[in-house]
């Protein structure tokens, strides 16, 4: 194990910061979503739950992971 301090430790604390701010801020926005919708009788969460994209919308979802991956693991790259 790395000592504090030390360049591992350190991307890894970066990482564990990342994905943290990445997991507040989405939900939060998940959230606003969901209860909109329900008072707007939109869609339920069962829905949301069961949602199959197209192909298009697929691609984007692949193009947003690989975004989100390059983003949140990219400090772990040697430099």
């Amino acid at each position: 194990m790395e000592e504090i301090g030390s360049t591992v430790a350190d991307r890894a604390l970066a990482v564990a910061t990342a994905l943290s701010a990445e997991v507040v801020v989405l939900r939060d926005r998940l959230e606003t979503i969901e209860r909109l919708a329900a008072r707007r009788g939109l869609f339920t969460t069962g829905e949301i739950d069961k949602f199959v994209p197209t192909p298009d919308e697929a691609r984007d979802l692949k193009a947003r992971r690989h975004g989100f991956i390059q983003r949140v693991f990219g400090a772990l790259r040697d430099r």
